[in-house]
């Protein structure tokens, strides 16, 4: 077992590096190129449309073909769709393309990375909710959102380590990785029987069960994600930093963020007594309060804070819908559900930055305001609607 848990967390971390790992190093690189920040919007965007769109097909084929296959067909694709990015990058910098052909090659490479990079996460989901039972499902979700976190913190991190060598060096590095997970995933994990044979039944994400945790999880990573995008911008102007002031100021609160995220979950899997409601909603009350922070007081420390009770409440609620979403289907479902998931982390990548960024040429205080007004619906809405999730909860609380 745990073996299989270690594969499957090192799985979703590999993925999180492979999309993160990009994200430092886009700006300068896009500008080393001669492009300008449209076209890097528009490379980043396919990329995450392109997540959304495939997640959901990963998590179902990994119902009929087994997870483990789809985990290494992930891979495999990452490594060939990382190959191409960087060989295209290479050839851009070194003058050898340019104009429309470097940035269709671009757009195609980046898209196909976001094509395949869903198959980890949704076929590691499922695989998860395999291997663990009612009562400690929460607690294995809390494993996948720790790798998650760690590869929030850990990408950008490689990304700048290495780009100290050169900027194109941390893409090496993100097409390194997927062979190496490979060796490890064929090494470690076991072959497993596909859970159906036929053609698995479809999993409405409109029912009340799943779409209730759908909504949490929408709203969690619409969170997340504004806070990356806008922060910096934020920040800036409360504080009156300097540029340099500013990336410092960013940087040490995101790694408090995924610092107090993995320690959160670190602790709900020693002792995975709340179930995903209760996850939720307590998680829910932390990321008001960490926003409520930012928006109300212009004061470095409080913002630490903000940003530490911020990560808690994430490292609660990822765990907490990822869970509850699994309970809320049949064993023949769970590939299905898995993909959903996954494909909110796509739909958010998409909407959160072009909703931020416009929010906050209105008003400053707009795109917190705004998420916290989203956290605090979703969750009066999972306090007064009753789901199959809750059903399942109360049966196990009372075996």
């Amino acid at each position: 077992m745990f073996r299989i848990r270690f594969s499957i967390f090192l799985s979703v971390f590999v993925a999180m590096v492979g999309l993160m790992i990009i994200a430092p190093v886009m700006p300068p690189l896009i500008r080393e190129l001669g492009l300008n920040e449209l076209h890097s919007g528009i490379i980043i965007s396919l990329g995450s449309i392109a997540m959304a769109v495939m997640a959901p097909f990963w998590g179902r084929l990994s119902d009929r073909k087994g997870r483990k296959a789809v985990i290494v067909i992930g891979f495999l694709g990452m490594f060939v769709s990382y190959v191409l990015f960087t060989a295209t990058m290479y050839a851009g910098l070194s003058q050898l393309i340019g104009g429309g052909l470097l940035v269709g090659l671009l757009i195609v490479a980046r898209g196909l990375i976001g094509m395949f990079i869903p198959a980890v996460p949704s076929a590691a989901q499922a695989y998860m909710a395999d291997v663990t039972d009612e009562k400690g499902r929460a607690a294995g979700m809390a494993l996948i959102g720790a790798a998650n976190g760690m590869g929030l913190v850990l990408g950008p991190a490689i990304a700048g380590a290495f780009a100290l060598i050169g900027l194109i060096w941390p893409l090496y590095i993100g097409a390194l990785l997927p062979i190496v997970a490979v060796g490890v995933v064929c090494f470690l994990i076991p072959a497993h029987k596909p859970v159906i044979q036929e053609k698995p039944p479809k999993v409405n994400p409109f029912q009340k069960g799943i779409l209730l945790y759908l909504f949490a999880g929408l709203a969690t990573m619409l969170s997340i994600v504004t806070l990356q995008v806008v922060g910096g911008f934020y920040f800036q102007d409360q504080l009156s930093l300097t540029t340099k002031e500013t990336a410092r100021m960013i940087s040490l609160g995101l790694m408090i963020t995924g610092v107090a995220m993995i320690i959160t979950q670190g602790m709900q899997m020693k002792n995975p007594k709340w179930q995903p409601k209760s996850l939720i909603l307590f998680g829910a009350v932390l990321i008001i309060i960490a926003l409520s922070l930012f928006l109300f007081f212009i004061n470095l420390i409080v913002y630490d804070v903000a940003f530490f009770l911020f990560g808690v409440g994430t490292g609660l609620m990822m765990p907490g819908f990822m869970a509850g979403a699994s309970l809320a289907v049949s064993r023949e479902q769970q590939g299905g559900v898995a993909g959903l998931v996954a494909s909110v982390q796509g739909i958010s990548a998409v909407i959160a930055p072009i909703l931020s960024t416009g929010l906050y040429q209105l008003n400053k205080y707009l795109p917190f305001a705004v998420v916290a007004l989203i956290v605090l619906l979703m969750g009066m809405t999972l306090l007064f609607v009753k789901s199959r999730t809750e059903v399942n909860e109360n049966r196990i609380i009372d075996s």
